[in-house]
């Protein structure tokens, strides 16, 4: 390409770089960094620890962004519709992956079941919860009325 962007001297702020695509986790923004690479865009993500923590840990941040160059921001953005445009022209029902294996499938069965145990499990604890500060709130209030 041997273009400006090519310049290995050159420094890329990513703070001034424009956004092609905000990503929901990290994942995601690898996945958009790979289409843009194979193109020949270069790409930056900052972490944001979704990766690690399931979570961001910068403030004010739900999603990545995957950040180019200005030069190669229209470029990217044209990209990104066009791989968008693929994966959603492919019809998987036609596409033949053959038969799930049976460990797999009692993966699979076994995770919904653990789930709503979880889901349980998760609502005997905030009533539990809720019973020992209304408890406590009660006794705040009688001690406070005598």
């Amino acid at each position: 390409m041997n273009g400006p962007a090519d310049d290995p001297r050159r420094t890329m702020d990513a703070g001034a770089m424009p956004v092609a695509y905000d990503a929901r986790n990290e994942f995601e923004a690898q996945c958009v960094r790979s289409v843009l690479e194979d193109a020949g865009i270069r790409s930056v993500t900052l972490p944001t620890g979704q990766g690690v923590f399931g979570f961001p840990l910068r403030a004010g941040t739900a999603g990545v962004p995957v950040r180019v160059l200005p030069e190669d921001h229209s470029s990217a953005l044209q990209v990104i519709a066009e791989a968008r445009w693929v994966g959603r022209s492919i019809d998987w029902d036609e596409i033949d992956v053959g038969d799930v294996p049976p460990e797999v499938a009692r993966m699979l069965g076994r995770g919904r079941s653990e789930r709503v145990l979880a889901r349980a499990m998760m609502a005997v604890a905030w009533i539990a919860l809720s019973v020992v500060l209304l408890s406590f709130v009660v006794s705040l209030v009688r001690a406070f009325a005598r």
